[in-house]
């Protein structure tokens, strides 16, 4: 308890201190922003390995299939759809119905041909 004998007024001299209850409001609102934020965070880890994305990008190039792309492009998720027109050692090229793309290598997330899911057992 603190002392507070040496104050002019009753009231000041009998104060008793909430203690954390006068910061939940506080508390309150930072917690349900950061949940906001953490629900609505977008997942850019890389899930496919350099040999499955060769090995997908090379398959879709020679059979000509429309795929998917998910790519992060300034720490965002982009998703194309495409034909793969080239392979290059950075870099693979993209005709889409806006007009060419080009993605390097590690910036895409994941694959998948229009229509078929890839990891069906």
């Amino acid at each position: 308890m603190i002392n507070r004998s040496y104050l002019p007024f009753l009231s000041a001299r009998e104060y008793q201190d909430r203690g954390m209850g006068k910061w939940m409001g506080f508390f309150l609102s930072e917690h349900s922003s950061s949940l906001w934020e953490e629900k609505n965070r977008e997942d850019i880890s890389i899930s496919l390995s350099m040999e499955e994305k060769v090995l997908f990008v090379r398959q879709l190039y020679t059979n000509v299939f429309l795929a998917t792309f998910v790519s992060k492009l300034s720490n965002r998720r982009k998703v194309v759809s495409g034909i793969v027109k080239e392979i290059g050692r950075e870099s693979i090229s993209i005709k889409s119905d806006s007009g060419f793309l080009r993605l390097r290598w590690e910036d895409i997330l994941d694959i998948q041909i229009e229509g078929v899911d890839l990891y069906e057992s």
